[in-house]
């Protein structure tokens, strides 16, 4: 059984009794449930992991004006016994059996889900912890201290003297690729960049466009194998694309690197892509599939790469320049083919 209406953030879309068995309902995306005294007491022996005890405590230590709507929200709802299901964002409410989830409205609104690639920008650096900022129109995400690996792939618990060294590793204005590790009940989001995929994005460049134009893919880490380069694209759940040149396959495929391991071959290969300037042709093939991604956002067309390549073989065969591809006929123009195919 399914069903659909516009709720908005706060509202209550369903709510169980307490001694309910079988849990009611499932929460799905864009829902948070209400921390009741029947959700606290069927939760009391369960132990948090040390991520979650520090989640706990960030959302205790947060400033005031964030946290102001929930403190009233928890104060109202402690003493009740039902477990009520709320949306934390507009949209449409769906339900399917037991599942609910609630479809935003607005395409520049990202919902958070556990797994989700990310690009975030680092706003501000705490005690113990980053905040990533990963839309305008959302809070800031978290990035904790123990969520990262530490330089050379060290593998050991974060000292103090990590925690003062905090900014060796990310500073301000910052951008850097993460995955969600958890969602908390007000739709903010914890993220890690434990795996060597993740981390600081440096030499390249970035997209944004609205984050209902990239659907979830089982790879947000492509490359593309265009007809006079190769380009590397990071399609970011949240909006965010990065764009930046493959590396070439000698900087890991020298004879003195078959002996290391394969971490320290990819910090090697990063380190080299960071600090190697780009060559005249790469800035061109990356400026062209920028400009291939603003055009299928302009024309409101699913971006997964299958598009950006068929748009940036478009404007190279028809002998366009990079310059060019953003004017109003020119984007109809490229992106007539990917049109063609959706219909």
């Amino acid at each position: 059984m399914t069903s659909t209406y516009l709720v908005i953030p706060g509202q209550i879309i369903t709510e169980k009794e307490g001694d309910e068995e079988g849990g009611g309902f499932l929460r799905g995306h864009g829902t948070y449930v209400e921390q009741t005294l029947g959700a606290a007491s069927a939760n009391k022996n369960a132990t948090p992991s040390s991520d979650a005890m520090e989640m706990m405590d960030y959302r205790k230590n947060e400033d005031d004006d964030e946290d102001d709507d929930d403190s009233d929200m928890e104060v109202d709802t402690v003493n009740k016994v039902p477990q009520r299901l709320v949306a934390s964002v507009t949209g449409v409410v769906e339900r399917v059996n037991k599942l609910i989830s609630v479809v935003p409205a607005s395409p520049t609104t990202y919902v958070p889900a556990i797994g989700d690639l990310v690009v975030g920008r680092i706003v501000s650096v705490g005690s113990n912890r980053w905040k990533v900022k990963l839309n305008p129109y959302q809070r800031v995400a978290v990035l904790l201290l123990s969520g990262v690996n530490l330089p050379n792939g060290a593998q050991r618990i974060k000292t103090s003297e990590d925690a003062l060294a905090m900014r060796k590793l990310f500073s301000e204005g910052d951008l850097v690729s993460a995955e969600v590790q958890q969602v908390m009940h007000d739709g903010s989001a914890s993220l890690h960049t434990r795996s060597l995929r993740y981390g600081k994005l440096e030499n390249g460049c970035v997209v944004c466009v609205p984050p209902s134009l990239i659907p979830r893919l089982k790879q947000h880490f492509e490359t593309l194998n265009l007809s006079n380069a190769s380009v590397d694209v990071l399609l970011g759940n949240n909006g965010h694309i990065w764009v930046q040149r493959s590396p070439p396959k000698e900087w890991s495929n020298t004879e003195e690197e078959h002996d290391l391991p394969l971490a320290e071959t990819l910090q090697k290969v990063r380190r080299m892509h960071i600090t190697t300037p780009l060559l005249p042709d790469e800035r061109l093939a990356i400026c062209r599939v920028r400009n291939s991604i603003e055009a299928l956002r302009l024309m409101h067309c699913r971006i997964v790469p299958d598009t950006i390549i068929t748009v940036y073989e478009k404007s190279l065969t028809d002998g366009i320049e990079p310059k060019h591809m953003l004017e109003g006929e020119t984007v109809v123009e490229i992106t007539a083919p990917t049109r063609k195919d959706r219909s």
